[in-house]
């Protein structure tokens, strides 16, 4: 009996071969969770209640019955040594492995058992592919092809896992921020994805507030320092209206002061410090 099976042109490794059913680790490992406590309350209501739910498969060119959803109850059945496996044939015109997967995730996303999280997650498996169909419409258009509709990746995933896009939108940003306490709550659902979402906003915003006051203070003291290794601007004191008048004239001093309140000499350079003044104080 061969321990390969031959699928699109290729060969993999058959890892079960089970009254003619047969699985291979690039589909049986693809959405199964490693949880043996799980596995050990499905084999237990196996053996008291039997097999509920058929095990999927797809027959391939070969004639090869190849399991596409139902590998942890065929490994549980095995264990049992239960024969007559309820089971029921998929019929689709599969071209690829990745087109199996796209399949699994779809036929996953409709059972009722999964919760909204779970659902997103396995669709944004594809998200890749979906990205690529972007790609190709927009490469189509470009050379002047019909194309029947543009390709809007988050509402594609949204309809895969039967959620709304905004829910999808929100998922995906408090992925992408990389706060992974939110994250984690979010997964295991102590957070709902709209909570997570707000919480993220509001912590981006903190973030963003906190650099531009930073980016102020730095401004604040690099002006401060400027000004603190300005020096004064000397002035140029004169006894007479005519000698701070030949002073202008010959570019010597850019300002002329004339003026009676010596304070108000000092208010104005403070506000022009690196002008050159000659000033005039008239006495009473």
């Amino acid at each position: 009996m061969s321990n390969t099976i031959q699928l699109f042109g290729q060969n993999y490794n058959v890892s079960y071969n089970y009254e003619d059913l047969k699985t291979i680790s690039e589909l049986q490992s693809y959405l199964t969770i490693a949880d043996a406590n799980r596995f050990k309350q499905l084999k237990a209501d196996i053996k008291q209640n039997g097999v509920h739910d058929p095990i999927l498969y797809y027959t391939t060119a070969n004639g090869d019955k190849l399991v596409l959803d139902g590998h942890v109850r065929l490994k549980a059945c095995i264990e049992l040594k239960i024969k007559d496996i309820p089971t029921k044939e998929i019929n689709e015109d599969f071209e690829t492995i990745s087109d199996i997967h796209f399949w699994m995730v779809k036929n996953q996303c409709q059972r009722r058992n999964l919760t909204q999280i779970h659902k997103i997650q396995l669709a944004f498996l594809h998200e890749e592919k979906i990205q690529q169909a972007a790609k190709d419409n927009l490469v189509k258009a470009g050379k002047g092809n019909d194309v029947e509709k543009a390709v809007d990746t988050l509402l594609e995933i949204a309809r895969i896992a039967n959620v709304g896009r905004t829910t999808v939108a929100r998922y995906k940003k408090v992925v992408s921020s990389g706060l992974e306490d939110i994250i984690q709550k979010m997964i295991t659902e102590d957070l709902s994805i709209s909570s997570a979402y707000k919480q993220v906003q509001k912590s981006i915003k903190n973030e963003l507030d906190k650099t531009i006051k930073t980016e102020i203070q730095e401004e604040t003291q690099v002006e401060s320092e400027t000004q603190e290794l300005q020096e004064p601007q000397e002035l140029q004191y004169v006894n007479d209206i005519n000698a701070g008048t030949h002073l202008l004239r010959d570019n010597k001093v850019a300002c002329f002061i004339v003026t009676k309140d010596e304070d108000k000499v000092k208010d104005i350079v403070s506000q022009q410090p690196n002008i050159k003044y000659a000033v005039f104080i008239i006495e009473d």
